[in-house]
């Protein structure tokens, strides 16, 4: 009894000794970025041309694999809804199983099976995943594309539309990318009732032979599984599979406006409206931009202790939330900045927007802003490394983007080298203020007299992104 006093005592000293040597009224200096460390995939090539990884690992007795289709941006055109109806058919049943009967075989596993137009995934236990796996090859080899299922998945597509009619969060979702893209290009193009209505069984089939394939094919597998007895099971199941080659699709590059354009639509029914602040970008993996305008979106509106969060809700109480996204990629994407605001308030909480979005391409922002962004970044990098599966999406992700073999390993390394010089440059860059799209949908009435006397240019659309009058 007597030494575990004398321990405590002990230990009490010594805490008290280090708290004595702490300044709480300073910030604690950031330590270094951690260290990337992980095994690379097993990569390994069907004769067909599927890329198959293999990532193994036996923390738990369960396997997972996903087949994904670099098939890229597809248009639809008239037919805008093929894709997602294909993407339905293929969980319908196969030439040898009925959905109920494919459903239960995948019950009686404890699976979980999941298809779609760009591919499959599946995961079971380790003792299961073999037949779980082949299941869902058969699917997305042998569809057997019934009539009454296509006739079902039409009917909900039809019921979804109807259901969103009146929806300002749907309707700002079409006509944001219409507007931005155009409406024949694979980024705007949207579903209708007429488009709907006009596709047939038979344009599924098709849409299914031209762009389910082994062509552009990545395989994953991660879990408790030898990479050889991976490979093997790839074999069999995707081996003798031949289909349509792909190629990466080629899409014209489209303008941004010239200067700040204003769109509206009405929604008479609105309680709130979606305001988006938008415009077209150009930003790869490859780019030496790319990482200085990941911190610089999540410092102007990558979360809850962001600029446009702590302006338009915290400050002005706009709005729930307000937040920035920004997209990367091999084609061109978007920067989005975007909240549902009050009607009465649209059109002082656009004037915020855009002076948050002017302020970072003015004014760099303060190393204690910067390096809040980089911990946030360091940290949830880090805890991502202990996702197998996320080291495996490393390994596709630089096979489809072309990006250099070291991308990952030094992700932290070129992230924590941005300056604030870097920020302010890049936010110039990506960030339109001059050349925005504000797109605002809702109940016009309400707000529509505060934008003019704000001295913005107004241009109307109904909810199909046609010019109104």
């Amino acid at each position: 009894m007597k030494k575990i006093f004398i321990f405590v005592i002990a230990a009490l000293f010594v805490q008290n000794a280090v708290a004595q040597k702490l300044d709480r009224s300073q910030r604690p200096k950031p330590g270094p970025a951690p260290v990337i460390k992980f095994e690379n995939p097993v990569i390994y090539k069907l004769p067909n041309g599927i890329t198959v990884l293999v990532v193994h690992t036996h923390r738990l007795p369960k396997v997972s694999a996903s087949y994904k289709i670099d098939v890229g941006p597809i248009a639809q055109g008239s037919k805008a809804g093929v894709i997602g109806l294909l993407s339905g058919m293929l969980s319908e049943g196969t030439t040898t199983k009925t959905k109920v009967q494919f459903d239960e075989a995948v019950d009686q596993m404890g699976a979980e099976v999941s298809l779609s137009s760009d591919g499959g995934q599946v995961s079971a236990l380790t003792r299961y995943f073999n037949d779980a796996f082949l299941l869902m090859a058969e699917a997305l080899r042998n569809p057997s594309f019934p009539q009454a299922s296509f006739e079902k998945l039409k009917s909900q597509s039809l019921t979804n539309l109807k259901s969103n009619e009146r929806s300002a969060t749907a309707i700002s979702e079409r006509v944001v990318h219409a507007l931005s893209f155009g409406v024949s290009h694979p980024f705007g193009e949207f579903e209708t009732e007429q488009s709907i209505n006009s596709i047939t069984l038979n344009d599924v089939k098709a849409a299914y032979k031209k762009y389910v394939t082994p062509s552009r094919g990545y395989l994953t597998f991660v879990g408790d599984i030898e990479p050889e007895d991976a490979i093997a099971l790839a074999n069999k199941a995707f081996g003798n599979w031949k289909g349509t080659p792909l190629n990466s699709p080629v899409l014209s590059k489209v303008n941004n406006p010239i200067k700040v354009e204003v769109d509206v639509v009405n929604v008479p029914s609105a309680v709130q409206s979606e305001i988006t602040v938008t415009n077209l970008i150009e930003l790869p993996m490859s780019s030496p931009d790319f990482h200085a305008v990941l911190l610089a979106n999540q410092i102007l509106g990558g979360g809850a202790d962001s600029r446009l969060f702590r302006n338009l809700r915290e400050k002005h109480g706009f709005t729930y939330g307000a937040y920035s996204q920004v997209g990367s990629g091999r084609w061109q994407s978007t920067f989005t900045a975007s909240a549902s605001v009050r009607n009465e308030k649209v059109d002082s909480a656009v004037v915020q927007f855009l002076k948050e979005i002017n302020l970072i391409r003015t004014e760099k922002v303060s190393p204690e802003l910067l390096q809040g962004a980089k911990n946030l970044y360091n940290g949830s990098f880090a805890l991502g490394l202990e996702n197998p599966a996320r080291v495996a999406g490393f390994a596709s992700n630089i096979l489809m983007n072309n990006l250099p073999k070291d991308f990952y390993r030094t992700y932290l390394q070129k992230l924590n080298a941005v300056s604030a010089d870097d920020v302010l440059r890049v936010s110039k860059k990506y960030f339109g203020y001059d050349n925005a799209r504000v797109v605002i949908v809702g109940k016009t009435d309400e707000f529509l007299p505060g934008l003019i006397k704000s001295g913005f240019q107004i241009k109307h659309f109904d909810r199909f992104a046609v010019p109104a009058k």
